[in-house]
């Protein structure tokens, strides 16, 4: 069977690519401390990353497979409202978890959540901005699309275009992935029970799935929003609640 033709739209190159390879050098410039030489190499290898991860994007053939029934007269602006909203629900209860199943166990949680308060709103800003761009071009447009091309080859799909299956699981791949890399920074608060460890895990990996999920139906930029939402809500709202 002959390959299906990737959609026109995408012309040569990927829609997009040198704004959004811009974005990830910000953020990878604003990752590090001001350095003659960390900067710029940070700056320059999250470019890199971004620009990579755009064609594996287009390699793995998730664009055809996104949903085509977008909203008649829905624009980036609602589109990233209704994103970041999304992204605020999850934040919720992500906070919720943390404070009345997390902090009783490991009260260091409390303390450092805390601590943020006294970081400037414009650092925590900084913070909320590299994560969100930096940890959705590895986990979602890196390493997702990769699962997912892989995976559609592999299994020779129809026209190598990702089955709803296959999404599913290479978003599942990708969230615990996302899930597992935080899970240091919490046992660096404190001990963590197997228990404990796994709900961590849960809570990262339903915050992952939701990236993921919106990645794959409306593209990189919903999912940067939607994790800035949750972010806001454990950095801005969370000190506030303790």
């Amino acid at each position: 069977m002959p390959d299906i033709p990737e959609p026109a739209s995408l012309g040569p190159l990927p829609v997009g690519m040198w704004p959004f390879a811009l974005v990830c050098l910000t953020a990878g410039a604003l990752a590090v401390p001001i350095h003659p030489v960390a900067t710029p190499v940070s700056a320059a290898v999250a470019g890199l990353v971004g620009v990579v991860g755009l064609f594996t994007w287009r390699w793995s053939r998730l664009p055809s497979a996104m949903a085509t029934n977008v909203r008649a007269g829905a624009g980036p602006i609602e589109d990233a409202a209704r994103a970041m909203g999304l992204g605020l629900i999850v934040g919720l209860l992500l906070l919720a978890a943390i404070r009345w199943v997390i902090e009783p166990a490991i009260p260091a949680i409390g303390t450092r959540m805390a601590a943020a308060a006294l970081l400037p709103v414009w650092r925590r800003a900084l913070i909320i901005f590299v994560a969100a761009v930096g940890e959705e071009t590895v986990f979602r447009l890196v390493l997702l699309s990769l699962v997912a091309g892989l995976t559609s080859r592999l299994f020779k799909s129809a026209g190598r275009i990702p089955t709803g299956r296959t999404v599913w699981v290479s978003n599942g791949v990708s969230a615990l992935a996302f899930a597992a890399v935080h899970l240091p920074s919490w046992s660096g608060a404190g001990p963590l029970s197997p228990g404990l460890a796994l709900t961590v895990v849960a809570l990262n990996a339903l915050g992952g799935v939701t990236f993921g999920y919106l990645f794959a139906k409306r593209g990189i930029a919903a999912a940067m929003w939607a994790h800035a939402g949750a972010d806001c809500v454990i950095q801005l709202l969370g000190p506030l609640t303790g």
